[in-house]
C-alpha cells in the first residue's frame, strides 16, 4: 500500500462520528500475485443525499479510477469507536464485494476490505485491519486477516491536498461532523489526535504540517 492512501483513509474516518466509506484503487498482477493499493476515493456526500446521488457518486468514482488506468480493488469503512474486527455485517458485505470482482472468465480478482477505527483505545494512531473472506466447505464465510507492506511517498500531490481540505470543509457543515476543537483525552484535542495519527502515515511535507496547518484554519472557524 502507498502510504498516502493510508493517510487519506485515516483522515476521512476522523471527520465523522458515523461510519464513512470509500473505494480502494490500484493494480493486480496475477503473474506475481501482487496487489498494490495506489489511491483512495472517499465517498463524501451531504446529509441530504439520496440513493440516486449515492449511485451517481459511485459511478463517478469508478470512472475516475478507470481514467487513471487503475481498477477498483477493494473498499474501506470506519468503526469510529469500536474494534476494527469485522462484524457479521462486514463479512457479508465483503463476500458480496468479492463476488462482484469475478471476471468474465470466472476468475475472481482480489478484493480488499479495510476497517479503520480512529477513536478506539488510548493511542493517537488509528487501528486498522485488512481482511478478505474465505468460505468453508459448507459455504460459511470466514474473515481472514491480511498482512501488507507500505511504500513511502516522497511527497503529497497538490490534488490530494486539495481533496483533503475539501473533505474537511464538507464534514464541518455536517451534523455528524467531528468537532476538531473538542477535547479527546490525555489533554489532547481531537485535532491534535488527528495530527498525531497522520504524522505516522504521511510523507514529510504533511509531517511538516502543510495539511495540518490547513486543518488548523478550519478548527479556528469552528471555535468562533
Amino acid at each position: 500500500a502507498v502510504v498516502s492512501t493510508q493517510s487519506t483513509g485515516d483522515y476521512h474516518c476522523h471527520l465523522s462520528t458515523e461510519e464513512v466509506c470509500g473505494y480502494l484503487a490500484g493494480t493486480w498482477n496475477p503473474n506475481k500475485l501482487t496487489l498494490q493499493v495506489k489511491a483512495v476515493f472517499p465517498c463524501s456526500l451531504s446529509n441530504s443525499a439520496d440513493q440516486k446521488e449515492c449511485s451517481m457518486l459511485q459511478d463517478k468514482i469508478r470512472d475516475l479510477i478507470a481514467q487513471q488506468d487503475m481498477t477498483v480493488i477493494g473498499w474501506y469503512h470506519s468503526h469510529p469507536t469500536s474494534s476494527p474486527r469485522p462484524s457479521q455485517h462486514d463479512i457479508v458485505c465483503q463476500s458480496v464485494h468479492q463476488q462482484h470482482m469475478r471476471s468474465l472468465d470466472g476468475r475472481i480478482d482480489p478484493c480488499l476490505g479495510v476497517i479503520i477505527s480512529p477513536f478506539r483505545g488510548q493511542s493517537t494512531s488509528s487501528e486498522m485491519q485488512l481482511f478478505c473472506v474465505m468460505h468453508t466447505n459448507d459455504g460459511r464465510p470466514v474473515p481472514m486477516h491480511l498482512e501488507y507492506t507500505c511504500v513511502w511517498d516522497s511527497t503529497i500531490s497538490q490534488e490530494l491536498a486539495t481533496e483533503m481540505r475539501a473533505m474537511a470543509i464538507l464534514y464541518s457543515h455536517k451534523s455528524t461532523g467531528v468537532k476538531l476543537h473538542k477535547h479527546w483525552r490525555n489533554n489532547l484535542t481531537i485535532f491534535q489526535k488527528l495530527a498525531e495519527s497522520l504524522k505516522q502515515k504521511t510523507p514529510k511535507d504533511i509531517r511538516d504540517n502543510r495539511i495540518v496547518n490547513k486543518k488548523r484554519q478550519i478548527e479556528a472557524k469552528e471555535e468562533r
